[in-house]
């Protein structure tokens, strides 16, 4: 008799070597995924932007030059300049609101869009200064005191369309080209942004505002090494910004330099940043650096916030397949555990998958008996946990419970992506039951799923010569 490799053996080495074929996918898409920095983000928060009015309403002897009262309002001017004085605003626009504006001059038409701009009411703003341009058009004032308007309204095209004015007009100091370079960036033109923020500063060099809204900008037009160097000297003045340090990350992965984005949101954390965003975002970044300790730390004291975002739990999901992939079981234990004590918060199938993870940690402590409870319980909590039926099934067929175990293959066979793996185990349980044609059945199948797998047509070679010599 020729002498022939066991196929329950052979069959036996394939079968354990797609064991945690799904991690390990799992843990490459992940890899790969994340290889990329530039797909790392860091959430910013949103700086907020005050824009001074330098013309505040003024008594009317002080009105802009390019507008000049009537000889018939000098009373009515008088009359109001104390209330102008006390910023009484309410009672202006009440003795305003006596007087029909197709009367008044285009000063007195300006005087009133800036009241009412400066109590919030912007549509009758806007109808007041437009009354004012229609009797002067090159009225500067009015065209700046509009643009602040439409700002208001987020209408920047208008906006920008006074400013550009205001500006033609030659009124050009610091607020006007921050307040266009700002409608700029609004409307995406990052670079027009960057010369008015630089104007800006230019005239008023230490205007933090002017800064910020630079670096946005350089940000914008990805004009990074120079967003670098502004933000420098930004930390410099403001060492405990918390913001700056977050955009000197966001700069760093736009740049692929992982550590410096690593190093900036750690200072971050120092200073007081808890976004769960930020958080699981350097975790990531110190799982690719193989800081596997401090990620689960990160993870595991941040855990209530990280359940309560879908998108959060999915990075915990990617954490647990690498370190399952990497066999760091005793971080995946102090994740699991964490996990464990906020399962309520925690969708039905996400639980299942950390189900999953726990009992891998359970079965290489060689606890079998908890590792079944623990994948029972991930099956019962999504039935459609391929990953689970398939762990369950190759353990309850390692104690010989091959009715179960057949169960369980024949519900992952169900699932596309767990179909070939599912039939390889009843092979296997064929194969134990010395049931060689059913075996060669099943396999070739596998084969027809996947021609590529070689090592399943040597498997089927071997068992077609173990039938043909015993038959």
């Amino acid at each position: 008799m020729k002498n022939y490799i066991t196929p329950k053996l052979l069959l036996l080495k394939l079968v354990h070597s797609k064991a945690y074929a799904a991690i390990m996918v799992s843990a490459c898409l992940y890899a790969q995924s994340n290889s990329a920095h530039a797909e790392l983000h860091i959430k910013l928060q949103q700086p907020t932007w005050e824009f001074l009015l330098h013309n505040q309403p003024q008594p009317t002897t002080q009105l802009s030059t390019q507008a000049q009262l009537a000889s018939s309002e000098s009373h009515f001017a008088s009359k109001i300049q104390p209330l102008l004085a006390a910023q009484k605003y309410d009672a202006v626009l009440k003795a305003f609101n006596q007087r029909d504006i197709k009367n008044d001059s285009a000063a007195l038409r300006q005087l009133r869009g800036q009241i009412l701009l400066s109590m919030q009411r912007t549509k009758e703003a806007e109808q007041a200064l437009l009354a004012a341009i229609e009797l002067m058009p090159n009225l500067a004032l009015a065209h700046r005191s509009l643009s602040m308007v439409y700002m208001v309204e987020k209408n920047y095209a208008a906006a920008s369309k006074h400013l550009r004015k205001t500006i033609e007009l030659g009124v050009a100091d610091a607020q006007v080209y921050g307040q266009l370079a700002y409608v700029n960036l609004q409307q995406g033109q990052a670079a027009s942004a960057v010369a008015g923020y630089q104007y800006a500063l230019l005239l008023d060099s230490d205007n933090q505002q002017w800064q910020q809204g630079l670096l946005y900008a350089l940000i914008n037009s990805q004009a990074f090494d120079q967003a670098q160097a502004l933000l420098e000297g930004m930390l410099q003045a403001n060492p405990k910004d918390t913001n700056l340090w977050l955009q000197r990350g966001q700069i760093a992965l736009k740049q692929q330099r992982p550590q410096q984005a690593l190093s900036s949101l750690e200072t971050a954390l120092v200073l007081g940043e808890n976004n769960a965003d930020n958080i699981a975002t350097l975790a990531q970044l110190h799982i690719q650096s193989g800081s596997a300790n401090r990620a689960v730390t990160l993870l595991a004291n941040n855990i209530t916030k990280m359940v309560a975002n879908n998108n959060k739990i999915e990075v915990i999901d990617q954490v647990c397949a690498w370190l399952a992939y990497q066999q760091q079981w005793q971080q995946l234990a102090n994740l699991t555990q964490a996990l464990q004590k906020n399962t309520n918060n925690i969708p039905a199938h996400y639980r299942s998958r950390f189900a999953v993870y726990a009992a891998q940690v359970a079965q290489s402590n060689g606890k079998t008996k908890h590792a079944t409870k623990l994948l029972e319980e991930a099956v019962n909590n999504d039935p459609s946990n391929g990953e689970a039926l398939l762990t369950l099934a190759n353990i309850l067929r390692s104690q010989q419970r091959t009715q179960r175990a057949n169960l369980y293959y024949i519900r992952a066979e169900a699932l596309a992506d767990y179909k070939e793996r599912a039939l390889l185990g009843r092979a296997q349980l064929e194969i134990d039951a010395n049931n060689y044609p059913e075996a060669l059945r099943l396999l070739r199948l596998v084969a027809q799923l996947n021609p590529a797998r070689t090592d399943v047509l040597a498997n089927i070679q071997s068992l077609e010569n173990l039938v043909r010599n015993r038959s």
